[in-house]
């Protein structure tokens, strides 16, 4: 028995030491290879350039400031690359406190994590991670997520590769610009602007603190991705707890003293959300496809469109901002006011409507009506959108009954009992923000009217383009660059602008018959693009029937309303006056070099020929000669007239000239 027993010892000691001697070979071995893949093995991967291919700046586009962006061109996420230099150094010790203390004292992998993460998990039967930062650098660089103890030895060789290459700084900068924010942005450059409408280098302890805690579970901690008010609030504590779990660690680690360390946990965590997603969506793919044509690509050394957004760049634009934002909002609230009068007042469709988290001052929304209060001084609509809400007040009512009533003219006061028995309960209405609340998520809204109708505008100023407003969304097809429009409708809206603006009223009546125009030495005789039954039509009929002759007359007389002295202030202005000292000869070529147009002597004796013809007419008026009235008043001074009457009937034929009575004037 005693022979058995010491046998059987005997089996036992030789396992194990051959257990023991195969582990130190097994671990000597393993020891070897990972050695000599760190100092041997391919590290190409982990060079400079192939990092920050993964990880860099996203290409910005700036206003015309050179301060305020546009938007940026990006592949998936949003990035701001930020340099170590510019990182707040609470934010680094919070990092470290948060992720990894002994990140400064380890070369890639820290045993001692390890074996403690093993401990608690046999002790607990919950297994955590023993990652160093690096490590984590490492995994997102390589963008390897699945587990397995293969993946994790590659890890960890790269990770101890990247600590050969790189200094502790550089590997807290390439962590700090990839760990996930929200949504498609990534890095603390989108983490700063994202929770606090920051930059980086303004964080302080306590931003810095709870963005280092939130790396890891950001939507636990992210109040802005919450719909009702509870969970929201939850988020907000949530997010206070995890601050306050990083400051004590680096109070821990002895980076705050008492003092810091109270003040710190006492304050909330200071939310403020800031916006990195551009509201230009078409004014900078606009951008995009102009800076990406080959000739500029080749400038820049570039070859795809990846390379370009991943560049970093700065695209400076001539867009004035402030003037793209408020023609935006014009736009907007011009369509709606349009929409509202041609075609009145009716719910928007129930797909329309969506669940919102917070509402935007000066932007549109789909609500949903939750209370009508009818009173004849103090009516009101309760409108919700969600997790916020608002009202539209007696007087914003108002204003959409006036809008209501144009085409009637039965009075505001009519319209809104009308409106107001219309609207129920449940019904998808479109509405402005006036005013918002953030915090008690309430606002003030403007009734509007989602628009069937759209348009476009480009504003420029010295030939450089100051505004592109693409539609009533910023989204899809640009109308201000790419729809087809007539010229002569742009032309006509600039014509009578300028008619107003000079004197001439709605109701002053126009030549609306074909005839001849000069211009610069040679003639124009338009057509126009459907038959009108009137020969003469007011300026309020030409703009509302689109009449193309009448247009082109009022432009050939638009300074006929002014008399000597308004007409010389004009030129005045526009610079076509003689200068003090200057001679006929040279103010003749200054005006003929800045407009194309030669100054002669016609022009005085057309003036004598209008002068006659306006002494005539009293006496043709008490006689009622009204055709001949009309003769004179079209009579035509010269310039070749004549000639050009028989070549357009040699061409078109007399069916399509105006009438003899009109075409035969003197040729003096």
């Amino acid at each position: 028995m005693r022979l058995i027993e010491n046998r059987y010892l005997n089996y036992v000691a030789w396992l194990l030491i051959t257990i023991f001697v195969g582990g130190i070979g097994g671990a000597l071995g393993v020891t070897s290879v990972i050695l000599t893949s760190v100092w041997f093995g391919d590290d190409s991967y982990l060079k400079k350039t192939t990092i920050m291919a993964r990880i860099n700046e996203e290409t910005t586009v700036y206003c015309l400031d050179e301060q305020n962006p546009i938007g940026s061109f990006f592949n998936s996420e949003h990035r701001r690359y930020v340099s170590f230099d510019e990182i707040p150094k609470d934010m680094v010790n919070a990092l470290v406190a948060a992720e990894d203390k002994n990140f400064f004292h380890h070369r890639g992998v820290d045993p001692q994590a390890i074996f403690k993460a093993m401990a608690e998990g046999f002790k607990t039967g919950k297994f955590r991670g023993g990652s160093t930062l690096t490590q984590q650098t490492v995994k997102n660089i390589m963008d390897r997520w699945e587990y397995s103890l293969a993946r994790k030895l590659n890890e960890a060789i790269a990770a101890l590769q990247l600590e050969k290459l790189y200094s502790k700084q550089q590997i807290l900068e390439f962590y700090l610009n990839q760990f996930h924010v929200s949504g498609n942005g990534s890095g603390i450059g989108i983490a700063a602007k994202y929770y606090f409408n920051k930059d980086v280098k303004d964080l302080d302890v306590v931003e810095s603190a709870f963005i280092a805690g939130s790396v890891k579970g950001p939507s636990k901690y992210d109040p802005y991705l919450k719909y009702t008010k509870e969970r929201r609030e939850i988020a907000v504590r949530n997010a206070f707890d995890r601050k306050n779990y990083v400051l004590r660690r680096m109070f821990e680690q002895g980076w705050l003293t008492d003092q810091e360390l109270k003040e710190a946990s006492e304050r909330p965590v200071p939310f403020n959300r800031g916006s990195f997603r551009s509201s230009e969506v078409a004014l900078v793919s606009l951008i995009r496809n102009q800076v990406s044509q080959k000739e500029v690509m080749d400038k820049l050394g570039m070859e795809t469109i990846d390379e370009l957004n991943n560049a970093g760049l700065k695209v400076f634009t001539t867009i004035d901002c402030k003037l793209q934002e408020r023609a935006q909002l014009g736009m907007r609230r011009n369509l709606s006011r349009l929409e509202t009068i041609l075609g009145g007042f009716q719910p928007e469709k129930p797909e329309n409507f969506r669940r919102l988290r917070d509402l935007e001052v000066n932007q549109f929304y789909y609500g949903k009506v939750e209370d009508i209060r009818v009173d004849k001084k103090n009516s009101e609509v309760a409108v919700s959108f969600g997790l916020s809400s608002g009202v539209i007040p007696h007087e914003a009512l108002l204003r959409y009954a006036k809008l209501l009533d144009l085409p009637f003219q039965e009075g505001p006061e009519v319209q809104l009992k009308k409106l107001l028995q219309t609207i129920k309960r449940g019904d998808i209405i479109f509405v402005e923000v006036k005013q918002y609340d953030a915090e008690k998520h309430e606002a003030v809204l403007e009734m509007q009217k989602s628009p069937k109708v759209n348009g476009g505008i480009v504003a420029l100023d010295k030939g450089e383009v100051r505004i592109a407003v693409s539609g009533f969304d910023t989204i899809g097809f640009n109308r201000a660059i790419f729809a087809r429009r007539q010229p002569g409708s742009v032309f006509k809206s600039v014509v009578y602008y300028a008619a107003m603006q000079l004197g001439w009223n709605i109701l002053d009546i126009v030549d609306n018959e074909r005839q001849i125009f000069p211009y610069q030495a040679r003639f124009y005789f338009p057509r126009p693009d459907h038959i009108s039954p009137y020969r003469n039509a007011s300026m309020v009929w030409s703009g509302t029937m689109s009449e193309n002759l009448a247009s082109v007359a009022l432009a050939n007389h638009l300074v006929d309303k002014l008399n000597f002295d308004q007409f010389k202030d004009l030129m005045g202005q526009l610079d076509l006056t003689p200068h003090a000292g200057e001679s006929a000869p040279d103010f003749h070529f200054r005006v003929a070099k800045s407009t194309g147009v030669q100054l002669d002597n016609d022009g005085v004796k057309e003036y004598q020929l209008d002068r006659a013809v306006g002494d005539l007419i009293p006496d043709l008026v008490f006689s009622g000669s009204n055709d001949s009235i009309r003769t004179l008043e079209k009579m035509w001074w010269g310039k070749g007239y004549v000639g050009e009457l028989q070549l357009l009937l040699s061409r078109q034929g007399a069916s399509d000239m105006p009438p003899l009575e009109n075409a035969m004037r003197l040729n003096l």
